[in-house]
């Protein structure tokens, strides 16, 4: 089984991705992680001297090449894979696809903007967040599995995800 978390930056993909794994025993991925590794360089750098399509290309790239491993895995995946349409066939038809959302302040609290291209230019940063979530509001609606994260600890958040995909149960007392 694969489970890929789907969701804005800033919602958990990657921390609550990596417990999720750990408890399944699965392998865990990060879509970001491997860009960098696959590029040689951060993603700031790849916006800036590259551009956003250039990234999003890549993106598809290491997308696909995970998909080929079939493998039990969790993946987490960057905020805006879901752009693209193929991105989301893929993971509707190749993953158990779940989506965490948080607010835009829980998003704004939580992220660090410098490190965010899409953020660290714009003038008002709470309010990109906002412009980008609503923009991306119907691709994210596009999957059945919703965890909000606001409010919860990462072991009640793995734990709904684990309720809501019926991934392998495990004793919950041991998670996070």
């Amino acid at each position: 089984m694969i489970i890929s978390l789907v969701g804005f930056m800033a919602t958990g993909k990657s921390s609550i991705g990596n417990i999720l794994a750990d408890k399944l025993n699965y392998f865990f991925y990060d879509t970001d992680e491997l860009i960098t590794k696959k590029s040689g360089i951060t993603i700031p750098e790849i916006f800036s001297n590259k551009g956003e399509k250039y990234f999003r290309k890549l993106e598809e790239d290491v997308l696909q090449e995970i998909l080929n491993k079939k493998n039990n895995m969790v993946l987490a995946t960057g905020g805006g894979i879901v752009l693209s349409t193929t991105n989301r066939s893929k993971l509707k038809k190749y993953t158990c696809p779940v989506l965490l959302v948080a607010s835009a302040r829980e998003i704004y609290r939580r992220v660090d903007i410098d490190s965010r291209p899409l953020l660290a230019k714009a003038r008002d940063p709470r309010k990109k967040i906002e412009e980008m979530l609503k923009k991306r509001e119907s691709a994210y609606n596009k999957f059945k599995f919703k965890v909000i994260t606001n409010n919860k600890t990462k072991k009640q958040v793995v734990e709904e995800i684990l309720n809501k995909t019926g991934a392998e149960k495990i004793d919950k007392k041991d998670i996070g």
